[in-house]
């Protein structure tokens, strides 16, 4: 029996497998750090087009209440006359939908709702053809605060708002 030539097998040598495994580690750790990040982008993302969807249904409602009512027909928000003083906010609370949710839970817990709503009107000074400035500001997480005071809230970790011109006229 005649001995097989020596053959030369090519292949990697095992220092060079642990190099190729340590530098595909080293890039999934960095892409599982910016996980966290993006996910937190997101959440942000959405709850500020969420918050801004609320404002619109607000001042749509808002808009579309009649000269002759003093409540909003949708979020039964009161609307002041003209000539009246500057009032405080009025708090609302909304899901994601933004439906009114029931804001009957004790202070400083969440509410059922994700969303609060907080409405302020500025009404011309005289009954003349001005309009009347309102202030709508929505906060999540909705904490219900003591609100006694007709103060705007101070406890939320992030907030939309807008002023926009109701016309009464």
């Amino acid at each position: 029996m005649k001995p097989l030539p020596h053959s030369s097998k090519a292949g990697f040598s095992l220092a060079e497998v642990t190099l190729a495994l340590g530098i595909a580690a080293f890039c999934l750790i960095a892409v599982f750090g910016l996980l966290p990040v993006g996910l937190t982008s997101n959440q942000n993302s959405t709850e500020q087009t969420t918050a801004a969807s609320i404002v619109t249904a607000v001042a749509a409602d808002l808009r579309s209440t009649p000269s002759t009512s003093s409540k909003s027909s949708l979020y039964n928000i009161s609307i002041p006359a003209s000539g009246g003083a500057s009032n405080s906010p009025q708090h609302l609370y909304c899901d994601a939908s933004g439906s009114n949710t029931d804001a009957s839970s004790a202070p400083y817990t969440y509410t059922t709702g994700n969303y609060r709503v907080s409405v302020a009107f500025t009404p011309p000074s005289t009954g003349s053809k001005a309009a009347t400035a309102v202030r709508i500001l929505v906060t999540w997480p909705a904490v219900i605060e003591n609100t006694a005071n007709g103060s705007w809230p101070s406890r939320f970790s992030g907030s939309f708002e807008t002023i926009t011109a109701l016309n009464r006229n």
